[in-house]
């Protein structure tokens, strides 16, 4: 290495790049990737860049391994200034997923000096916003042979877990239409809200879905996580809005999770659905994947989440997550990352990418 793992990254993370910002992280990508890695075939434009290491895409194609990463991050939010402190790397997106994609950087350097399986690298915009924003969506399509690859691994904070597959995710508003009325004459209206109250106590009732592919068990969850109403305090409310957010397991796609709440919904509401992103299943059948599982010493779990593992499961392609990271510190305002947990998943992935 030129550099150490944890420098790189640090520069990383002292580069603003909230979503919809990242023209200058994305230029910084593509430069060290070309100094690094002359002879790599690069293609870039509208903050994504796609890097083949070892083999030229517009050629023959051999086998090959994807690893992807986000290049945004979630808003400033008096986050510290970025600095190494000890053992710990601190600053906004050093977890999700700077630190990921330091990794990346480091292992393309070394597959310019030693032979490596043909190895794809993915970096995009967008990931931290709505799915219909997200950048991988538009790669994609512009890059269809990325659907030939053996596996695709994505960079999330993992811990240096393996994590299977993932949950799907959806957002349904549920609106609830009274009559407004004077709150000293109720009875002349209907209380939108009140309406609500049997809905919401089925809600709260409703269990956690334990869904099993082997030994990798995903948790099913039904929430709501905003609710609006009322105009005055001296109105009764006429309408009453409820967002549910819907973590679907594998064994749902996204229809059927639509159907599901349709069903689950009283007679007396409404519902719009928003924001579907697809569950991904855990691809055990995968050769790539069993390969990757057999890696020494790593915990495998189900995702409990969503991630891009979705979209190149759509396309064919096994998937999983691993990557540096303490998950429950991402968005956090004291986010940091450990030092050795960078250094771990490098070696756990060049022993991967190593011939063997």
């Amino acid at each position: 290495m030129t550099i150490s793992i944890a420098q790189l990254v640090l520069d990383l993370v002292r580069i603003p790049s909230v979503s919809g910002e990242e023209a200058e992280i994305a230029s910084f990508v593509e430069s060290y990737l070309k100094k690094v890695c002359p002879k790599a075939w690069v293609k870039s434009g509208d903050n994504r860049v796609v890097v083949a290491l070892g083999f030229n895409p517009e050629e023959k194609i051999p086998p090959f391994t994807v690893l992807a990463g986000h290049l945004d991050t979630v808003p400033f939010n008096h986050h510290p200034d970025p600095e190494i402190v000890g053992e710990e790397l601190i600053g906004l997106g050093s977890t999700d997923m700077k630190g990921g994609l330091g990794v990346m950087l480091a292992l393309a350097e070394v597959h310019a000096k030693e032979s490596l399986k043909p190895t794809v690298l993915v970096f995009y915009d967008s990931e931290e916003v709505a799915y219909e924003k997200n950048g991988l969506r538009p790669l994609l399509g512009d890059h269809l042979w990325l659907g030939d690859a053996e596996l695709a691994v994505l960079m999330e904070p993992t811990g240096n877990t393996i994590e299977l597959g993932c949950l799907g995710t959806m957002h349904g508003l549920i609106t609830f239409e009274g009559v407004a009325a004077h709150s000293a004459r109720p009875w002349m209206g209907e209380n939108a809200i009140h309406m609500a109250g049997e809905f919401l106590t089925k809600l709260a009732a409703y269990p956690i879905r334990d869904v099993a592919f082997g030994d990798i068990v995903y948790r099913e969850v039904l929430n709501a996580t905003m609710a609006r109403g009322g105009v005055s305090k001296n109105v009764i409310p006429d309408r009453f809005e409820i967002n549910l957010n819907f973590r679907f397991a594998p064994d749902r796609n996204g229809e059927q999770a639509t159907g599901f709440l349709r069903e689950f919904l009283p007679e007396n509401a409404t519902l719009q659905v928003s924001d579907i992103a697809p569950s991904a299943s855990p691809s055990l059948e995968s050769p790539a994947i069993q390969s990757f599982c057999a890696l020494p010493g790593l915990e495998i779990r189900a995702k409990q989440a969503w991630t891009d593992v979705a979209q190149f499961t759509a396309m064919g392609v096994p998937a999983l997550n691993f990557g540096p990271g303490i998950p429950e510190l991402a968005h956090r305002r004291d986010e940091s990352i450990p030092v050795a947990n960078l250094e771990q998943s490098y070696e756990v992935l060049l022993k991967f990418l190593r011939p063997s």
